[in-house]
């Protein structure tokens, strides 16, 4: 056993091997450069560009507390504020801030890792910590985490987990002191803060007690707690953790993507489903190949060969965790440590994983990101035994085809995630490879519709749409919101009857579809018929009461039957539910025109040319209606 293993983490001699981490966070640094300028993707625009929270610092600052109490992801948000307030809603601004978070994640992968080897009384920990943190830092898994800017929050919720761990074995070893107490608290403030990253914090209080319960040598745990005292400091965060994640499932009652209620997605499938998906993510770490942003995953409705294969590997690797933590705990040698930390490793790998990968449905059975910090048991567990075999030949070639092996797998895995971010470089790329993998996936062919949409590809974005249209869908109301989708883009393309054709279709199957009902409702005005775009106005507001474009549509019908008294406070309705309507605000000016308001039709009209997403024929029309009304200057 080395010298310094017995000695707390803190005050372990420090080897040169710790400077290496460089080698692999520059490259990581490089494989990640391509994606820096890389546009909003996927679920981007409802979580940063649409989210009024993630443009409000102010704002932020002001309900972090409440949010924390109520299972939201306030923490997240606020980083996105942040962004805002430095640049606006510039994507780069956005990549630079997950990368910084990524390599910071890294650097305290390292350092918790070389503080488990240590309680382990490792022979090489600053070694083994290095190539740890460099497989966590570069291996094309954690690409949809870095560079899907979204998944922000499992990238800072992984970073908290690691610190709260480190701070919380820091408490231990400095006991009932001021410095012990300041590192308690600050353990306690950065697990909140974990969870208000996302709720993967919860399962913390269960590895912590795992890790101090199975690692350590005897001689580390004499510089650690005694039980009784290591309970009591894990019970008020275990309180914590257990009132988040009511807060969480309470909030995701009735919800259609998360809880027990996701329609066509009981517990017991998805749980099997799970045995498939974990057993996926093994392979996707060993060799990952096949990457996808959408997977498309099917379920598991039965013991088919597939899904018991799945639990048989899982079964094996959970009883190789259970066999090495017996054995190892007999030996307090360098082989007996590795033993222990692999078991630790294999069984933090199935732990953090636990909050989305067992009994609680989540409408996607498979995501990339959620092995994220998953990752790093496995990649820990390989060290270890690794380190140990090659520890058997004999004099320095032990150390030079260790270091030759790390050096190999660093590259290897840098090479792998700079191809792989060529796909997020672009959105259209990002979906047509999802497609390509998942032809049969209605998802992968909206996203790819609507990406070919933004960059004005029209013919090629509805054929994408009609693809989505025609796969099978996941639940029963999901055609509708489909056709829904397909019927706005016919319109934004002027096939008007076409579109009208399709929403029918979609209000059939789903009559109470505020969506579809909104967009025949404008589909009806464009072909001038007023009665029938009111009716399905109204429709959708019985449904959705304060739907913005709904309130719009009926206020333009009061505006063409000429009756602009009653279309005013449509108008005023729909810009209180969206501020920077341009077509509200354009009709605003229009309908206090004619009530001989022009002082509030100019000022409508000039608050629409301040509007920076108005449309281009909103705006000209605002500007040539100013000029007639010779509305003075802003």
């Amino acid at each position: 056993m080395p010298p310094g293993a017995a000695l707390p983490p803190a005050n372990a001699p420090r080897s040169r091997a710790g400077w290496l981490l460089a080698v692999p966070l520059a490259l990581a640094a490089a494989a990640y450069a391509r994606v820096l300028d890389a546009r909003f993707a996927f679920d981007d625009g409802s979580s940063i560009v649409g989210n009024p929270a993630a443009r409000d610092l102010a704002r932020c600052l002001r309900e972090l507390l409440p949010q924390l109490l109520h299972g939201g992801r306030p923490t997240t948000d606020l980083t996105f504020a942040l962004n805002h307030a430095v640049a606006g809603l510039e994507p780069w601004n956005f990549h630079v801030t997950n990368l910084a978070i990524h390599l910071s994640v890294a650097a305290l992968a390292f350092a918790f890792t070389r503080t488990v080897l240590l309680l382990a009384g490792s022979e090489r920990p600053e070694a083994m910590a290095v190539a740890t943190a460099g497989l966590f830092a570069l291996h094309p898994l954690q690409s949809e985490v870095v560079s899907y800017l979204t998944q922000r929050a499992e990238a800072l919720a992984s970073g908290l987990y690691l610190a709260t761990l480190l701070l919380l074995l820091a408490a231990e070893r400095r006991g009932p002191t001021l410095r012990g107490a300041a590192a308690y608290l600050a353990a306690l403030a950065a697990f909140v803060l974990g969870l208000g990253a996302k709720p993967i914090a919860v399962t913390l209080p269960l590895a912590y007690l795992l890790l101090t319960w199975i690692v350590p040598s005897e001689d580390a745990r004499r510089t650690l707690a005694s039980w009784p005292r290591r309970l009591l400091l894990a019970l008020p965060v275990a309180v914590l953790g257990a009132c988040f994640a009511f807060a969480t499932l309470h909030a995701a009652d009735g919800s259609l993507h998360a809880g027990f209620g996701v329609p066509g997605l009981p517990a017991r499938h998805y749980f099997l489903t799970q045995w498939r998906a974990i057993a996926t993510y093994l392979r996707l770490l060993a060799w990952p190949a096949g990457q996808s942003v959408d997977w498309g995953f099917p379920l598991s409705t039965a013991l088919d060969p597939a899904t018991v294969g799945s639990g048989l590997i899982l079964l094996a690797l959970a009883a190789g965790a259970a066999a090495l933590g017996r054995s190892g705990g007999r030996r307090m040698d360098a082989l007996g440590a590795a033993r222990r930390v692999s078991a630790f490793g294999l069984l933090w790998f199935f732990l953090l994983l636990a909050p989305t990968s067992s009994v609680v449905p989540l409408a996607d059975t498979l995501v990339e990101h959620r092995v994220y910090l998953a990752s790093w048991g496995i990649f820990v567990a390989a060290v270890a035994l690794g380190e140990r075999l090659l520890a058997r030949v004999p004099g320095r070639r032990g150390l030079v085809v260790a270091a030759a092996l790390v050096g190999l797998a660093w590259a290897a895995l840098a090479a792998c995630t700079y191809r792989r971010n060529a796909v997020w470089e672009d959105p259209v790329a990002l979906w047509r490879d999802a497609v390509a993998k998942a032809p049969r996936y209605w998802r992968g062919h909206l996203q790819l519709g609507y990406a070919l949409w933004n960059r004005g590809r029209w013919d090629e974005a509805i054929r994408e749409y009609r693809l989505s249209v025609e796969q099978p869908a996941d639940r029963p109301d999901r055609e509708a919101e489909l056709l829904a989708d397909l019927g706005a883009m016919l319109i934004y393309a002027g096939r008007l009857d076409e579109a009208s054709a399709v929403l029918r279709r979609a209000v059939e199957i789903r009559p109470r579809h505020a969506g579809a009902l909104v967009n025949l409702a404008v589909a009806r005005l464009k072909l001038s018929d007023l009665a029938g775009a009111e009716e399905y106005a109204i429709r959708a507001l019985e449904r959705q009461p304060g739907l913005g474009r709904a309130l719009e549509v009926v206020g333009e019908v009061k505006l063409y039957r000429g009756d602009a008294g009653a279309a005013l406070p449509y108008f005023t309705g729909a810009l209180r539910v969206q501020p920077e309507d341009g077509a509200a605000l354009f009709y605003l000016g229009v309908a206090n025109e004619q009530l001989g308001g022009r002082a509030e039709a100019c000022a409508a009209w000039r608050r629409l040319l301040r509007t920076p997403g108005a449309a281009p024929a909103a705006r000209d029309e605002a500007m040539k209606r100013t000029a007639r009304a010779g509305c003075p200057g802003p």
